[in-house]
């Protein structure tokens, strides 16, 4: 729609990448936010910003009023409407569930997520055809209001918070300090982003490249190999819901990333793309275990006081995409795509090498 609207290849790639601008202000302070403020309400104030900003937004297509600084608001206020709610939804795991079984609800809402990457792209192109852009996010709109409403109907355990008495900003120092002086928190921080600066950009970076120049199946050829990577998601949910109670997951989640950068190797290696799908089925499986337990080891590792302050900070995961494919695209330009993603997929393994032989906490770390 960008694209349709500007003309522009330049201004499609400046709208895409404003999404890491709230990302990067407002991380740290929303834990903060998710640790002094009621959960429940940040997340319906999220999502009703949400559906107001949807809804406006197709008002305004519906009556040709867009024009290229909306295209700007509209994404950086999405993406402060996921910096808002985030934290607070990934703490409630650990307040409606008993602890031992934290890792296997944070897998289910990860899985969640990858059943959307299968269907949301698919159900957004219907609705389009069907009611057009505007009516598609008047839907959109529509759906965000309804998520708000159902936050109702969530029961939240009473919850005392010490006032500490000193400020917010006090308090994000406090938190970006630990992570930083922590080893074992610094280390799943150092997991958790790994695969999204050098992995997850050859998803949105270098399929297209794939699609285009070398298994020349177009765009129906990008959309099955993304939706590929969305049913691997689904199945790592599983996968990661099965590995739930597994003991060494700092070790299980490099041995993931391990298995992304082959999956990827597979991928360059393909000679046609009904291999490269395997392969990509086998590298989004990874990447969504991956994440649900580094997601779930940070908060658990995490002293209860904090959590929300070093939850904010798995949002930073997606700006790591966008430094990534500033990194993945000159590269293809180099050595060519299938040279740019060897590259990327052998940088992983070697930072893994180096992170379990230089890092005890790597083979030490423990489920707890």
């Amino acid at each position: 729609m960008v694209y349709e609207i500007t003309g522009s290849g330049a201004l499609l790639g400046a709208v895409m990448g404003a999404r890491a601008i709230p990302m990067l202000l407002l991380t740290p302070i929303s834990g903060v936010a998710a640790e002094r403020y009621d959960r429940r309400r940040l997340m319906q104030g999220s999502q009703a910003l949400a559906a107001a900003v949807s809804l406006a937004f197709g008002a305004a297509l519906a009556l040709r009023m867009v024009s290229p600084w909306m295209l700007f608001v509209f994404t950086m206020l999405m993406g402060a409407v996921n910096v808002i709610d985030r934290p607070a939804r990934f703490t409630t795991a650990f307040e409606l569930v008993a602890r031992e079984d934290a890792v296997r609800a944070v897998a289910l809402n990860t899985l969640g997520f990858s059943l959307m990457r299968i269907f949301g792209p698919a159900a957004a192109g219907y609705l389009i055809g069907w009611f057009g852009a505007a009516g598609s996010f008047f839907i959109q709109g529509l759906l965000y209001g309804a998520s708000a409403l159902m936050v109702l109907m969530v029961v939240f355990p009473p919850r005392r918070r010490v006032r500490s008495g000193r400020s917010a900003l006090a308090e994000m120092h406090e938190g970006l300090r630990f992570v930083a002086t922590d080893p074992r928190m610094r280390l799943l921080i150092i997991l958790g982003a790994l695969p999204y600066l050098l992995l997850v950009p050859v998803w949105g970076t270098l399929f297209p490249i794939y699609a285009k120049d070398i298994f020349a199946a177009g765009p129906q050829g990008l959309g099955m190999l993304l939706t590929a990577v969305g049913i691997g998601g689904t199945l790592g949910g599983i996968v990661a819901n099965m590995l739930a109670h597994a003991e060494r997951q700092a070790l299980i989640q490099a041995a993931w990333i391990i298995a992304m950068a082959a999956a990827i190797l597979g991928i360059a290696a393909s000679p046609s793309i009904k291999l490269a799908l395997v392969f990509c089925v086998l590298g989004g499986a990874a990447e969504t275990a991956h994440t649900a337990s580094n997601m779930a080891m940070l908060q658990m590792t995490a002293p209860e006081e904090m959590r929300g302050r070093v939850s904010s900070l798995i949002m930073l995961y997606p700006a790591m995409i966008s430094i990534g494919a500033f990194v993945a695209g000159p590269l293809s330009d180099l050595f060519g795509v299938r040279g740019s993603s060897v590259a990327l997929a052998a940088a992983a393994v070697a930072a893994v090498v180096v992170l379990y032989f230089f890092s005890p906490h790597l083979k030490d770390m423990r489920f707890r």
